[in-house]
């Protein structure tokens, strides 16, 4: 696994293209080569699909997958997420809706960590997907929601209208 700390966006971005064949994340601030399983990556699949057409009738933003999120100088590279529609290198601002999938490379508590960052940065909601386990539902000043395969996730006053089986993310 590479690590690598303390880079600018610009010079993340730089190190990704010259490493198209790897895939990094920020774990707890440093860049770590991860590498997602096939199911991982169908989860995200699955996710982003229902948001986009979420969004094709609802125009809250338009969904991303793994683009550079730079947040009051710290970067996060969310699995998925809604933010303003943009063709920057990277975004500046915090987007409305993120999630995250836990890979075997992360940690719960690393992963949890960085969804208390995204709320304390002015996400509106984000989810992490506990694969096997559990989905939580972060927002702020609210507890955390666990929800489980009997759930569904419910987009409430960020997302009207979204719902999501967790049965559907969770195997």
């Amino acid at each position: 696994m590479f690590i690598q700390k303390e880079m600018t966006a610009e010079e993340f971005l730089v190190f990704a293209d010259q490493h198209p064949d790897k895939h990094f994340d920020f774990i707890d601030g440093e860049i770590v080569e991860v590498s997602p399983k096939p199911m991982h990556g169908w989860k995200q699949a699955f996710i982003t699909s229902a948001l986009v057409v979420y969004t094709e009738d609802h125009p809250v933003g338009r969904v991303y997958t793994e683009v550079l999120h730079v947040l009051n100088g710290e970067k996060f590279l969310p699995d998925v997420c809604i933010n303003e529609i943009s063709d920057a290198d990277y975004l500046t601002t915090p987007p409305l809706f993120v999630v995250e999938i836990r890979s075997d490379s992360q940690t719960r508590e690393s992963q949890r960590r960085k969804m208390r960052a995204y709320i304390g940065h002015g996400v509106k909601m984000g989810v992490l997907v506990l694969p096997s386990e559990a989905v939580e539902v972060y927002r702020p000043g609210k507890e955390v929601l666990v929800l489980t395969a009997d759930d569904v996730l419910d987009g409430d006053d960020i997302l009207p209208g979204f719902k999501l089986p967790i049965n559907r993310i969770l195997p």
